[in-house]
Protein backbone atom coordinates (compact mmCIF):
# COMPACT_ATOMS: atom_id res chain seq x y z
CA UNK A 1 0.00 0.00 0.00
CA UNK A 2 1.60 3.46 -1.24
CA UNK A 3 1.50 6.60 0.85
CA UNK A 4 -1.15 8.06 -1.16
CA UNK A 5 -3.81 4.94 -0.31
CA UNK A 6 -2.87 5.49 3.36
CA UNK A 7 -4.01 8.79 3.32
CA UNK A 8 -7.20 8.35 1.51
CA UNK A 9 -7.92 5.20 3.79
CA UNK A 10 -7.49 7.28 6.83
CA UNK A 11 -9.36 10.60 5.48
CA UNK A 12 -12.27 9.15 4.56
CA UNK A 13 -13.33 6.92 7.25
CA UNK A 14 -13.23 10.19 9.79
CA UNK A 15 -15.06 11.99 6.72
CA UNK A 16 -17.74 9.85 6.80
CA UNK A 17 -17.97 9.48 10.38
CA UNK A 18 -18.54 13.63 9.99
CA UNK A 19 -20.84 13.62 7.72
CA UNK A 20 -23.16 10.54 8.90
CA UNK A 21 -22.96 12.71 12.28
CA UNK A 22 -23.92 16.16 10.99
CA UNK A 23 -26.85 14.34 8.73
CA UNK A 24 -28.11 12.70 12.39
CA UNK A 25 -27.71 16.37 14.22
CA UNK A 26 -29.93 17.97 11.02
CA UNK A 27 -31.91 15.36 11.59
CA UNK A 28 -32.78 16.02 15.23
CA UNK A 29 -32.80 19.46 14.87
CA UNK A 30 -35.23 19.55 12.19
CA UNK A 31 -37.79 17.11 13.83
CA UNK A 32 -37.57 18.85 17.17
CA UNK A 33 -38.65 21.99 15.35
CA UNK A 34 -41.26 20.35 13.72
CA UNK A 35 -42.78 19.17 17.09
CA UNK A 36 -42.78 22.56 18.37
CA UNK A 37 -45.07 23.41 14.92
CA UNK A 38 -47.11 20.65 15.82
CA UNK A 39 -47.28 21.60 19.45
CA UNK A 40 -48.42 25.21 18.69
CA UNK A 41 -51.02 24.20 15.82
CA UNK A 42 -52.48 21.22 17.51
CA UNK A 43 -53.31 23.85 20.65
CA UNK A 44 -55.05 25.58 18.51
CA UNK A 45 -56.81 23.03 16.63
CA UNK A 46 -58.10 20.67 19.47
CA UNK A 47 -57.65 22.54 22.53
CA UNK A 48 -61.12 23.88 22.96
CA UNK A 49 -62.40 20.53 22.29
CA UNK A 50 -61.15 18.31 25.48
CA UNK A 51 -64.22 16.91 27.54
CA UNK A 52 -66.20 18.56 25.12
CA UNK A 53 -69.43 16.10 24.93
CA UNK A 54 -69.23 14.53 28.22
CA UNK A 55 -71.94 12.32 28.47
CA UNK A 56 -73.21 13.03 24.94
CA UNK A 57 -72.62 10.20 21.71
CA UNK A 58 -70.57 10.57 18.80
CA UNK A 59 -70.85 8.32 16.25
CA UNK A 60 -67.93 8.33 13.54
CA UNK A 61 -69.23 7.84 9.51
CA UNK A 62 -66.77 6.38 7.54
CA UNK A 63 -67.24 5.10 3.50
CA UNK A 64 -68.02 1.22 3.97
CA UNK A 65 -70.85 -0.45 1.90
CA UNK A 66 -72.88 -1.05 5.60
CA UNK A 67 -73.40 2.81 5.73
CA UNK A 68 -76.79 2.22 3.75
CA UNK A 69 -78.24 0.48 6.80
CA UNK A 70 -77.61 2.42 8.81
CA UNK A 71 -80.54 3.88 10.58
CA UNK A 72 -79.24 7.16 11.92
CA UNK A 73 -79.25 8.30 15.61
CA UNK A 74 -81.21 11.10 17.37
CA UNK A 75 -79.38 14.12 18.79
CA UNK A 76 -76.14 12.42 17.92
CA UNK A 77 -73.05 13.94 16.90
CA UNK A 78 -71.83 13.24 13.25
CA UNK A 79 -68.08 12.84 12.77
CA UNK A 80 -67.38 12.35 8.77
CA UNK A 81 -64.23 11.10 6.88
CA UNK A 82 -63.57 11.55 3.28
CA UNK A 83 -66.38 10.91 0.75
CA UNK A 84 -69.38 10.85 3.11
CA UNK A 85 -69.75 14.52 2.34
CA UNK A 86 -71.54 13.06 -0.39
CA UNK A 87 -73.94 10.86 1.92
CA UNK A 88 -76.81 13.18 1.89
CA UNK A 89 -78.51 11.37 4.11
CA UNK A 90 -77.09 12.41 7.56
CA UNK A 91 -75.71 15.89 8.57
CA UNK A 92 -72.05 16.15 9.42
CA UNK A 93 -70.82 18.22 11.92
CA UNK A 94 -67.30 17.77 11.59
CA UNK A 95 -65.17 16.46 8.93
CA UNK A 96 -62.06 14.90 8.71
CA UNK A 97 -59.47 14.11 5.53
CA UNK A 98 -55.72 14.43 5.07
CA UNK A 99 -55.27 12.26 1.30
CA UNK A 100 -55.66 15.11 -0.93
CA UNK A 101 -55.35 12.54 -3.80
CA UNK A 102 -58.02 10.62 -2.77
CA UNK A 103 -60.50 13.43 -1.76
CA UNK A 104 -59.77 15.87 -4.44
CA UNK A 105 -62.58 15.47 -6.94
CA UNK A 106 -64.72 16.13 -4.22
CA UNK A 107 -64.02 18.48 -1.53
CA UNK A 108 -64.95 21.29 -4.02
CA UNK A 109 -67.99 20.59 -2.33
CA UNK A 110 -66.86 21.37 1.27
CA UNK A 111 -66.54 24.82 0.64
CA UNK A 112 -70.39 24.59 0.23
CA UNK A 113 -70.64 23.88 3.83
CA UNK A 114 -69.59 26.14 6.20
CA UNK A 115 -71.62 24.66 9.20
CA UNK A 116 -69.43 21.35 8.84
CA UNK A 117 -66.03 21.67 11.31
CA UNK A 118 -63.40 20.55 9.10
CA UNK A 119 -59.96 18.81 10.28
CA UNK A 120 -57.60 18.81 7.34
CA UNK A 121 -54.41 16.33 8.01
CA UNK A 122 -50.61 16.58 6.95
CA UNK A 123 -48.36 13.81 7.32
CA UNK A 124 -44.49 14.58 8.08
CA UNK A 125 -42.10 14.87 5.11
CA UNK A 126 -40.93 11.43 5.53
CA UNK A 127 -43.19 8.95 7.29
CA UNK A 128 -41.22 8.54 10.69
CA UNK A 129 -40.14 4.29 11.21
CA UNK A 130 -40.69 3.82 7.37
CA UNK A 131 -38.53 4.40 4.12
CA UNK A 132 -38.90 7.80 2.78
CA UNK A 133 -41.68 8.02 0.46
CA UNK A 134 -43.17 10.44 -1.98
CA UNK A 135 -46.32 12.10 -0.41
CA UNK A 136 -46.34 15.33 -2.68
CA UNK A 137 -49.61 13.66 -4.01
CA UNK A 138 -51.39 13.16 -0.75
CA UNK A 139 -50.44 17.16 0.69
CA UNK A 140 -53.66 19.04 0.86
CA UNK A 141 -52.63 22.73 -0.55
CA UNK A 142 -52.82 25.49 1.94
CA UNK A 143 -54.86 27.43 -0.10
CA UNK A 144 -57.70 25.33 0.00
CA UNK A 145 -56.75 24.68 3.78
CA UNK A 146 -57.69 28.28 3.29
CA UNK A 147 -60.32 28.43 1.80
CA UNK A 148 -62.54 26.03 3.92
CA UNK A 149 -61.60 27.73 6.99
CA UNK A 150 -60.40 24.49 7.82
CA UNK A 151 -58.14 23.56 10.88
CA UNK A 152 -54.91 21.92 10.23
CA UNK A 153 -53.46 18.52 11.95
CA UNK A 154 -50.55 16.98 12.03
CA UNK A 155 -50.20 13.12 11.94
CA UNK A 156 -47.39 10.79 12.94
CA UNK A 157 -47.03 7.25 10.62
CA UNK A 158 -45.31 4.16 12.15
CA UNK A 159 -47.57 2.34 10.67
CA UNK A 160 -47.92 -0.60 9.27
CA UNK A 161 -44.57 -1.95 10.13
CA UNK A 162 -43.95 -0.65 14.11
CA UNK A 163 -45.90 -0.95 16.48
CA UNK A 164 -48.80 1.90 17.14
CA UNK A 165 -48.61 4.21 20.15
CA UNK A 166 -52.21 6.40 20.37
CA UNK A 167 -51.49 9.71 22.60
CA UNK A 168 -54.24 11.44 24.66
CA UNK A 169 -52.54 14.47 24.41
CA UNK A 170 -53.64 15.28 20.79
CA UNK A 171 -53.55 18.81 21.83
CA UNK A 172 -50.10 18.83 22.09
CA UNK A 173 -48.37 16.21 19.89
CA UNK A 174 -49.14 14.04 16.51
CA UNK A 175 -52.07 12.45 15.81
CA UNK A 176 -51.57 8.48 14.88
CA UNK A 177 -52.18 7.64 11.21
CA UNK A 178 -53.01 4.12 12.01
CA UNK A 179 -53.57 3.43 7.89
CA UNK A 180 -56.73 5.52 7.34
CA UNK A 181 -58.15 9.03 8.15
CA UNK A 182 -61.00 7.23 10.36
CA UNK A 183 -58.13 7.34 12.91
CA UNK A 184 -57.96 10.62 13.27
CA UNK A 185 -61.59 11.19 13.49
CA UNK A 186 -62.14 8.81 16.52
CA UNK A 187 -58.89 10.02 18.62
CA UNK A 188 -60.76 12.99 18.12
CA UNK A 189 -63.80 11.81 19.50
CA UNK A 190 -62.34 9.91 22.49
CA UNK A 191 -60.24 13.28 23.36
CA UNK A 192 -63.97 14.56 23.73
CA UNK A 193 -64.59 12.18 26.12
CA UNK A 194 -68.18 11.37 25.31
CA UNK A 195 -70.12 8.63 26.97
CA UNK A 196 -70.36 6.65 23.49
CA UNK A 197 -69.39 6.29 20.31
CA UNK A 198 -70.86 4.45 17.28
CA UNK A 199 -68.48 3.45 14.53
CA UNK A 200 -70.57 3.31 11.13
CA UNK A 201 -69.49 2.23 7.77
CA UNK A 202 -66.02 1.12 8.79
CA UNK A 203 -66.09 -1.99 7.78
CA UNK A 204 -62.27 -3.07 7.28
CA UNK A 205 -63.22 -4.87 3.79
CA UNK A 206 -63.93 -3.63 0.39
CA UNK A 207 -66.12 -1.55 -1.77
CA UNK A 208 -67.99 1.60 -0.66
CA UNK A 209 -71.29 3.28 0.52
CA UNK A 210 -71.91 4.33 -3.66
CA UNK A 211 -71.54 1.04 -4.85
CA UNK A 212 -67.56 1.55 -6.30
CA UNK A 213 -65.01 -1.23 -5.49
CA UNK A 214 -62.14 -0.66 -3.57
CA UNK A 215 -59.59 -1.64 -2.21
CA UNK A 216 -59.58 -4.47 0.81
CA UNK A 217 -58.73 -2.69 4.00
CA UNK A 218 -58.70 -5.53 6.21
CA UNK A 219 -55.28 -5.43 7.45
CA UNK A 220 -56.68 -1.81 9.20
CA UNK A 221 -58.01 -4.46 11.78
CA UNK A 222 -54.50 -4.59 13.41
CA UNK A 223 -54.70 -0.79 14.36
CA UNK A 224 -57.68 -0.90 15.49
CA UNK A 225 -56.55 -3.53 17.72
CA UNK A 226 -54.48 -0.89 19.25
CA UNK A 227 -57.12 1.41 19.31
CA UNK A 228 -59.26 -0.77 21.47
CA UNK A 229 -56.34 -1.17 23.80
CA UNK A 230 -55.54 2.77 24.06
CA UNK A 231 -58.95 3.59 24.76
CA UNK A 232 -59.76 0.82 27.71
CA UNK A 233 -56.72 1.99 29.44
CA UNK A 234 -57.40 6.27 28.77
CA UNK A 235 -61.08 6.10 28.35
CA UNK A 236 -62.67 3.64 29.96
CA UNK A 237 -66.03 4.97 30.22
CA UNK A 238 -67.00 5.90 26.47
CA UNK A 239 -68.40 2.83 25.54
CA UNK A 240 -67.94 1.87 21.92
CA UNK A 241 -70.43 0.64 19.51
CA UNK A 242 -69.64 -1.41 15.78
CA UNK A 243 -72.86 -0.50 13.73
CA UNK A 244 -73.58 -3.53 11.04
CA UNK A 245 -70.26 -4.32 11.74
CA UNK A 246 -68.47 -6.17 9.23
CA UNK A 247 -64.56 -6.65 9.37
CA UNK A 248 -64.52 -5.41 13.26
CA UNK A 249 -67.30 -7.98 14.19
CA UNK A 250 -66.51 -9.05 17.98
CA UNK A 251 -64.03 -6.56 18.80
CA UNK A 252 -66.07 -4.06 20.31
CA UNK A 253 -69.91 -4.18 21.15
CA UNK A 254 -72.36 -5.01 18.18
CA UNK A 255 -75.54 -3.40 17.08
CA UNK A 256 -76.91 -4.78 14.37
CA UNK A 257 -79.96 -2.51 13.06
CA UNK A 258 -81.49 -4.78 10.45
CA UNK A 259 -82.58 -6.91 13.74
CA UNK A 260 -84.30 -3.90 15.70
Amino acid sequence: MNIKSIIKKFYVIPSLIIQNFIRKLHSENMYISQANVVTLTHQKTFGEYKNKYEGNEIAIIATGSSLNKYKPIDGIINIGVNKTILYEKLNLDYYFAQDFFACKDYMSKLAKYPNIKKFYGQSPTNFYGLKEVNIEKTIIPESIILKHKASKYFQYCKYPTNPIFFNPDIDKTWLVCGGSVVFAAIQFALFTNPKRIYLVGCDCSSGYFDGKAGADVSHLVKSWKELKKFAEIYYPETEIISVNPVGLKGLFKDLYQDND
